[in-house]
This record gives C-alpha cells, structure tokens and sequence, in this order.
C-alpha cells in the first residue's frame, strides 16, 4: 500500500504545467464572463416573446369567443336577449320580463349556434301558447356596433327562420337597432325591450297621433297588425288577424250601415284608437264614407259621410280637413280627426302624453299634456271647437312621472349606492323640475341628493352630522 501511495506521489510531481500570466488570465475570466452573461439573454428573450405571444393568442381567444359581437332580441310576449360573439355562439341568455323567464326554464342555450337557439327559443313559446294561429307575430332585433354587420346578421337569421318555419305560417318583423340614449330612455321608461320600443317609434313616426303609452302594452302582433301599411318596416308573412272579424265582415257592416253595394276606392285598414280598429274608406254614389269599427266586436264607433257632389276633388277634401270644423251635412268626426283637429289648434307636431278622449254629450273631450301644460279641448261630432284651455304652469309629480327616464326606485339605488349605505330611516322622494329629490338618515348623519330624472345623474349631495 505504502508502495502505491509513493508512485501516485512521484508521478503527481513529474507533471509539468504550463505558466500563466494573471493580467491575460484575468481578461480572459473578463471575456469570458461577459460572453457568458449574454448567451443568458435568449432564454429570457425566448420567455418575453413566448408571453406576448401566449398574450395575442389569449386576447384573439377571447375577442372571438367570449366578447359580445352582437346582441339579438325576440320579442313576441316573452322577451328574451341573446348575446352572441364573432362566430355566432350564445354566450348570455338574458330574459327581459317574466315570460321570458317561462320560455328559458331549464333551456341551456351557452355555447350554441345562435340559429339553433332562436329556433329553440321559438318552439318553446309555440309549444307554451304565446305563439298560435291567433297571435303569430314575432319580433327580430339585431344591435351591434357595425350598421353593415347588423343588416347581414338580420338578413341571415330571417333567411334561416323562413327556411325553418315555412310550414308554419309566421309574421316575422325584423329590424337593425341603434342604441342610442333616447331609445334606451323610451325602453326604461315604459318596461319594454329596446326592440320594442323601436318598433313603436317607427309606427309612431308614421303616425303621430299615437303615443309610446297607447301602443307599449300592445302585443308584436297587434303592433304588427296597425304597421301594416308602413314601408320602414320590415315583415315576413302576414300577421294573423283571426282573432277579429276580419275584413269580409267589417266590409259588410260598413256597406250595410251606409245602405250601398256598388262602390269604389275601398281602401281598409288596422288601427289603434283605445281598441283595435278597423277603418275603412270607400265612395257610392256620390259621397265619400269613412268608417272606424272595433275590430272586435263589429260595433261602428264613429262614421263620416261626404255628400259633397265632387267627391274626387281632392281640394274640397283638404279645404274641410285644414278648418279645424267638419261642415259635411252628414258626418260624426272620428277620435282621431278629433285628436287631429286638437293638435292641429294647439300647433303641436310631437308627441304628446297622458292623452285621454272621451265621447260625452255629443262632443269629444279631450286632454293632454306637452312640454310642462297641460290642454283641455271639448270638440263637437261635427269637427268644431267648442271650447279650450291651456294650462301654461301644470307641473305635478305625475307630468314628471311621465317625463322621467328613471324610476323612483332606480333613483333611490344610485342614492343609496353613492352613500355605501343599505338600511336608512325617514326615507323621503320627490320628482321637481326633472330631477328627484332626496332625503334619508342613516344614524345621526342626514343625507340630501338631487339627481337627475333623466340620466340618472347625481347633481349635487350633502351629509349632515
């Protein structure tokens, strides 16, 4: 063993190693160091640009998949939302009143082809009544951010509906929808669908005598039925009238009531005055007929008989309508020539609320209020003035209701909400002058609020301790 350990010993001192000069020794340590240190950069590098690229893939993931593209609404009584991305899947199912609410049930419709889904929604509401041969109207609603992306969208799904329900003999109304804060504020204020609301207002841009609080408990198909002549809308199919008399028999009552069977120009059509309506234009024997009969009953609620010799003069006709008075010797002026003849005297060609008519003592008493005053009109059957009053300071908190986009409750929330606080005590509200005004306690601290009635707005607040 000593003999091994003396060999390694001799052999470990034979070894000759080369000699170094420290300066260049330290150097080369210098340069080899920094060669070092940046051959350790690509790793990181390699990582950076694996992140920002995992980070574009995740972004185009989410902007195709789980970011809102387009919204589509369908309204028939059950409203229903659906949100969708670029390639046209169901991400959110909204139901906007409780109908809708019966029609998803148990329906998971995330993650499904937005045809799949529509058709789905569709049979539900058959197969629960709100759709039928009485009712077969249905709204289509396309809301996005691009005009030309929307008319492609709606244009796609009332192909494939047609396609789907050929059979089935549906009414489908479709639009594009803005929304724009005006809509939005009609939507609030009447509980409807933004769909909803833009259909009304493009019935009511065709007709001005109508208001938002006449036609917003309507039904699509009752709203589709008085739309029928208007060419901004867009519809499939016929809308079901089956629930009326129809326009045979409202022909008949008409023609039987005037004593006439041979006439020309007979023009009818769907209304809304209180009641479905129909009405009716017609000329025999030398005098033009107009006719307003509730298309439920058949009851004749008001007529107008022309006798004039020259029925086809269309400047006699505008000569009478421009009076304001009806002067025909036979004639019962119908509630909306009334209405007509009221708007007209007060030089209002906007919307008007809280309209009401009534027929009594043989003339028309009617109301209503624009811009803060309120008019009261008393109008004969035969077209003529008989009396009116303008109301220059009305203002009460139902004019205001009226004229507020938010709720009273929604205007509590915000209050509530800025003030971090749930549970309060001698909680007060009032709507003045658009804006509500707000008292509460929460303690010893006493809370004040104006916020705005119309965007919700919080104008001014103060706490007292």
């Amino acid at each position: 063993m000593k003999n091994i350990e003396n060999k390694i010993n001799k052999a470990f001192h034979n070894i000759d190693l080369p000699e170094f000069d420290n300066k260049k020794l330290n150097e080369k340590k210098g340069i080899v160091y920094m060669e070092k240190k940046k051959r350790n950069m690509i790793p990181y590098l390699v990582t950076a640009c694996t992140l920002v690229f995992c980070l574009l893939i995740g972004f185009g993931v989410y902007n195709n998949n789980f970011k809102v593209a387009s919204r589509i609404g369908i309204d028939v009584n059950p409203s229903i939302e659906l949100k969708i991305n670029k390639k046209n899947k169901v991400i959110d199912v909204i139901a906007n009143n409780e109908d809708g609410n019966k029609i998803l049930s148990d329906m998971d419709l995330n993650g499904s082809d937005m045809n799949v889904a529509i058709n789905a929604l569709i049979g539900s509401m058959v197969k629960n009544g709100y759709i039928d041969e009485l009712a077969n109207s249905i709204l289509i609603s396309v809301e996005g951010n691009s005009l030309e992306e929307n008319e492609k969208l709606r244009q796609e799904i009332v192909n494939k509906l047609n396609a789907n329900l050929a059979n089935n003999n549906f009414s489908i109304v479709s639009q594009t929808v803005s929304n724009e804060s005006e809509l939005e504020s009609i939507a609030n204020q009447y509980n409807i669908s933004l769909g909803k609301a833009k259909l009304i207002q493009d019935i009511i841009a065709n007709n001005n005598l109508l208001t938002y609080e006449e036609l917003a408990n309507l039904s699509i198909n009752e709203l589709n039925l008085i739309s029928s002549n208007n060419e901004n809308i867009k519809v499939e199919g016929s809308a079901s009238d089956k629930a009326y008399i129809g326009y045979d028999k409202v022909k008949e009552i008409a023609l039987n009531h005037a004593g006439v069977t041979d006439v020309t120009n007979y023009q009818v059509e769907m209304d809304y005055d209180e009641v479905i309506v129909y009405e009716i234009e017609f000329k025999a024997d030398n005098a033009k007929y107009e006719y307003e009969i509730n298309a439920t009953t058949g009851d004749i609620m008001e007529y107008d008989i022309d006798n004039h010799k020259n029925v086809n003069d269309s400047n006699n006709n505008s000569s009478n309508n421009n009076t304001g008075n009806n002067t025909n010797n036979n004639s019962t002026i119908s509630r909306n020539r009334a209405k007509e003849i009221a708007l007209s005297h007060a030089g209002i060609t906007g919307n008007v609320s809280n309209y009401k008519i009534e027929l009594d003592d043989n003339s028309y008493e009617i109301e209503f209020r624009y811009n803060n005053k309120e008019y009261d009109y008393d109008i004969s059957l035969s077209g003529k003035i008989l009396k009116y009053s303008i109301d220059n300071d009305y203002d009460d908190d139902d004019y205001n209701e009226t004229h507020a986009s938010i709720s009273r409750d929604k205007a509590k929330e915000i209050a509530l909400n800025h003030a971090g606080v749930s549970d309060v005590s001698n909680f007060k509200i009032e709507l003045d002058d658009n804006k509500y005004e707000i008292e509460f306690k929460v303690g010893y601290q006493e809370y004040e609020y104006e916020i705005n009635a119309t965007t919700g707005k919080i104008i001014s607040y103060e706490i007292d301790d």
